[in-house]
């Protein structure tokens, strides 16, 4: 099995140009499935020294206000089966705490490779539960997530 570093970013974890999270409950932002002949995982480098992990990740998620607001809750990376039912929990983010630099590495917060490798047509889900009501806006969002991708 051949793996290589990749990024997921806002086009590939959120679907719709805008989606209606809610106070207090998770709401699906969006998904990846994993196409034939790969399979993915969260996170890239080793679990020790996390602190120099080569993976990272990084979320801003604003709305779509004149002046773009941040949108503030708790961020959810699950696994879920072909036919939409949870089958982990990968991670689980406050917002405050992955939106802390988009280009200087050093302040992300560490993402190390985590080892349950993705398969075909299961689905890599980003949830949010917003601490208000508001209307998320993709093309105000920033998101980079490190993956490991193989070849199978």
């Amino acid at each position: 099995m051949e793996t290589f570093r990749s990024a997921f970013t806002e086009s590939d974890l959120i679907d719709g140009a805008t989606v209606s999270v809610l106070a207090g409950q998770f709401v699906k932002l969006g998904e990846y499935q994993v196409q034939a002949g790969e399979l993915v995982a969260v996170g890239y480098g080793a679990e020790s020294g996390q602190e120099s992990a080569q993976g990272r990740i990084y979320a801003l998620l604003k709305d779509g206000e004149a002046v773009p607001g941040i949108i503030n809750g708790v961020v959810r990376v699950s696994i879920y089966s072909p036919q939409d039912r949870p089958i982990e929990i990968l991670q689980e983010y406050r917002t405050e705490t992955l939106n802390t630099s988009s280009t200087d590495r050093t302040k992300q917060v560490p993402l190390p490779l985590i080892n349950a490798f993705v398969s075909e047509d299961k689905k890599i889900v980003l949830e949010m539960k917003a601490d208000a009501n508001a209307t998320l806006t993709k093309a105000n969002c920033d998101l980079i997530m490190d993956i490991t991708k193989a070849v199978v």
